[in-house]
């Protein structure tokens, strides 16, 4: 027997809740993979190795963005569809994604083994940090099909009316990155070549069983004959291209911030920011899991015409996001000290790099779950180009030259002002984007433009 449509009875602040916590759930899960990796590291080798990983976020960032950008670009295109009750079409769709986002991945592995030498030296890594970088990329590259797949199906398991089955994936595959860590680098001795392999493992869970639950024929979707329709394809990319220049952004960003640090600092500098974003990660993650959790119903409501479920949801989403960001920045503030001990005991310059930063780093909080469920937002509605907007602002174009400017004008800590200020500056941008465009989506009460 067929699953029912779940997505229209997600109605109320309860539901939704309740819909999009796996969700959040999974990606504080996916997230944790280079965090437990940094985790492992630091503590069972050295702050020199956690840097070296570090050098290669870049790396995950192009990773991540071509998964998100499949996943969030994808599950909008398929849940209209499914929203205009063309369900058959749907799945035809969803198989069009799912094989060029595995054609994608085949040819982002042999670029990166072919030319990982230059590309850790091109990311900033010193001869301490060199060799250590390139033995945890390679790995990392072969497993690029794998991490790309995941974020796609844990997104349209979404879409099938299934959060809970999604978690369930992305928990196996947290516990199984986590468990060989610490056998890998622990136990057998593999250093950074047992975290990558680890990270890949647990990348390897969702999207092998993924596989046969899609081809499942009860589910509500999935596989058939893959639709011949570019459209797809160029729908799907140019709707979810915002979280891929976000996450691209970021690992422009995180190369500016390691070079950055290798200049004024060295090694510890790295090592420091590291540990930051590792706490932006964490905290980003959340918001990102709810607002993949609900873009799906918006995409459903917004397909149907549904303005009234559309505008609930948004102050729902409001809501959630308003209280997440102040107890985020609250966190920060009162336990810095523990959050960077966690991955820096032992060591005193890179203590009291990171704690002197998350003091400051903390006030980008508030602003920042605003800013990413903006971008989601419109994604979730077909407007790529306004997420993308949204996206860059937050990412490179403001940030990028701060990283550079305030250490050169005001000295290197002045460096840790640049993601606040970025933060509160988009937010501005998304506040009069929403206003201005709300009304005539229908998320926001009143009357059409039109």
């Amino acid at each position: 027997m067929e699953d029912e449509n779940k997505l229209e009875s997600v109605v109320g602040w309860r539901r939704t809740i309740r819909f999009a916590l796996p969700s959040m759930t999974m990606m504080l899960f996916i997230s944790s993979y280079t965090m437990v990796d940094g985790a492992f590291i630091s503590n069972l080798m050295d702050t020199d190795a956690l840097a070296a990983c570090n050098i290669l976020m870049p790396l995950f960032s192009v990773l991540t963005g071509l998964g998100f950008m499949f996943a969030t670009g994808g599950s909008a295109y398929v849940a209209n569809l499914m929203g205009r009750g063309e369900d058959d079409r749907a799945r035809g769709a969803f198989t069009s994604i799912v094989l060029f986002a595995v054609a994608v991945a085949m040819i982002l592995t042999v670029l990166s083994l072919v030319f990982m030498e230059p590309l850790v030296g091109f990311l900033g890594a010193d001869e301490v940090l060199k060799a250590g970088s390139m033995e945890y990329g390679t790995v990392i590259s072969v497993f690029c099909v794998f991490f790309i797949r995941q974020y796609v199906f844990n997104q349209m398991l979404i879409v099938a009316g299934r959060p809970g089955l999604s978690l369930a994936l992305s928990v196996a595959g947290g516990l199984t990155n986590i468990i060989l860590d610490y056998v890998f680098i622990g136990v057998v001795g593999w250093g950074l070549t047992g975290a990558a392999i680890a990270s890949g493992c647990g990348a390897l869970i969702p999207t092998v069983v993924g596989l046969v639950l899609f081809s499942r024929g009860g589910m509500t979707l999935r596989f058939r004959k893959p639709v011949r329709d570019p459209s797809v394809i160029t729908s799907t990319c140019t709707n979810g291209i915002s979280e891929m220049a976000s996450e691209l952004s970021g690992g422009i960003t995180t190369l500016l911030f390691n070079v950055t640090m290798m200049e004024y600092v060295g090694p510890d500098g790295v090592s420091a920011i590291t540990i930051l974003m590792y706490a932006q990660f964490l905290a980003i993650a959340t918001v990102i899991g709810y607002s993949n959790g609900v873009a799906p119903v918006m995409s459903y409501n917004h397909g149907k015409g549904d303005r009234e479920g559309m505008q609930g949801l948004y102050r729902i989403s409001m809501m959630f996001v308003l209280v997440f960001s102040v107890a985020a920045f609250v966190v920060m503030e009162s336990f810095s000290s523990y959050i960077v001990g966690f991955f820096a005991e032992g060591s005193d310059g890179v203590m009291e790099i990171a704690v002197a930063g998350a003091a400051v780093f903390a006030f980008a909080f508030l602003a920042m779950g605003f800013n990413v469920y903006a971008s989601s937002l419109f994604t979730s509605l077909s407007n790529g180009l306004v997420s993308a907007l949204i996206s860059v602002m937050r990412s490179l174009l403001l940030l990028a030259p701060l990283i550079v400017l305030l250490p050169m004008s005001f000295g290197i800590g002045a460096v840790w002002y640049a993601v606040p200020v970025t933060e509160f500056a988009t937010l501005v941008l998304s506040v009069l984007l929403m206003l201005v465009l709300g009304r005539g989506y229908g998320f926001i009460k009143g009357v059409p433009r039109g």
